[in-house]
């Protein structure tokens, strides 16, 4: 009796293997579905690490291409998924179809021979973090020889914007200080309302 319910049980088992990958194809198409995809609606679109301006650029994606939208932030930055690259674009600058796309620099003929709906084109981009213009403008750091002056000093960092105070030369802000370092005595820092 055994035997024959074990035979019996085995040559069931194809059919419940073939059911069960039914199911997987069937919950992997419902995922599909769950994540909508969007359209590049501008001449490129960056693709960044993190959903920040300032963020590391990962690649470039051409207008009207097709991503995967994984999760949309509520600070206007969407996760996206486009081929193996993974990050952050602004939402703004997605449409939900492709014939929503105003960005007047897309090739519609090149993406109609490339996979119309389909398209997707995404090149990766040299790794550097960007910075802030102010940042990337900041004059080269120079340090210049302190002035004598008589009496108790007060050492000065001034970056051009802002003058950071120090009492002491072996202070270690000043010793990180890269920018024009000033020695003022106390009498002068006290006539420019520093103490």
């Amino acid at each position: 009796m055994k035997k024959h319910l074990l035979l019996w049980l085995l040559c069931l088992l194809p059919f419940a293997l073939s059911a069960q990958e039914a199911d997987t194809t069937a919950q992997v198409e419902l995922q599909e579905q769950a994540q909508p995809y969007r359209y590049v609606n501008a001449s490129s679109l960056t693709l960044r690490a993190l959903p920040s301006a300032y963020a590391l650029a990962l690649a470039k994606i051409d207008g009207a291409s097709r991503v995967t939208v994984l999760t949309e932030r509520p600070d206007g930055w969407s996760k996206v998924q486009i081929e193996e690259h993974l990050g952050y674009v602004k939402s703004e600058y997605l449409v939900e179809q492709q014939q929503d796309v105003t960005a007047e620099s897309v090739d519609w003929s090149l993406v109609e021979a490339a996979g119309g709906a389909d398209y997707t084109n995404v090149s990766a981009v040299e790794v550097r973090a960007a910075l802030p213009q102010a940042a990337a403008a900041r004059p080269a750091a120079r340090r210049t020889t302190p002035r004598a002056s008589a009496g108790p000093k007060v050492y000065i960092c001034n970056n051009g914007r802002t003058e950071v105070y120090h009492s002491s030369e072996s202070c270690s802000a000043t010793n990180r200080c890269t920018y024009a370092t000033k020695v003022n005595g106390t009498g002068e820092a006290r006539g420019l309302g520093l103490q």
